[in-house]
């Protein structure tokens, strides 16, 4: 079982991907402050006057082998499984989930220049931007989300609610 800010710091989600189950990441822990996921809000003027807000989720991942989880204990993907792992939920590039301690992001995407990498001879430094446009939110409940149902949105046709949740 994933659980960010113990056998990972956050975890990236697709219902495409492993049938929806989160997969985690470690985050590059060099900076004084710790792991951290950066969210920036703007708001985007549009052609008729009117304003679409946007978020960008930055966060760089750490990838090597043998690497501290947060509870201390290894954690169990190699480098490489990791970076296989990375690449074919950032391939998706809509509807991804971001789960952090605090809570889950969803409908997420990745588009445009997405990932920056940093190579060294043990490790790599991967710098995601995800984003999302629409009404600024809250983080989801992390048990909430990986308890919920997918729904295909394209075939559903009644109101998505979380008594019917359509996340997974």
């Amino acid at each position: 079982m994933v659980t960010p800010g113990v056998n990972c710091h956050i975890a990236l989600s697709h219902p495409q991907v492993d049938n929806g189950e989160p997969y985690g990441f470690l985050l590059d822990e060099s900076k004084e402050a710790g792991p951290a996921v950066s969210i920036q809000r703007e708001a985007v003027r549009q052609d008729d006057g009117s304003y679409v807000d946007n978020q960008k989720f930055f966060f760089t991942i750490l990838l090597g082998d043998r690497l501290p989880n947060p509870d201390n204990s290894l954690h169990q993907e190699s480098g490489a499984a990791m970076y296989t792992a990375l690449l074919r939920f950032l391939g998706q590039h809509r509807d991804l989930a971001l789960l952090t301690p605090g809570g889950t992001f969803s409908g997420l995407f990745a588009a445009g220049h997405y990932a920056t990498e940093i190579r060294y001879p043990d490790i790599t430094l991967v710098t995601v931007q995800m984003s999302n446009t629409g009404s600024t939110f809250s983080p989801v409940d992390i048990t909430r989300f990986i308890q919920s149902l997918w729904v295909d949105g394209e075939t559903y046709a009644g109101d998505m609610t979380w008594s019917n949740s359509y996340w997974r």
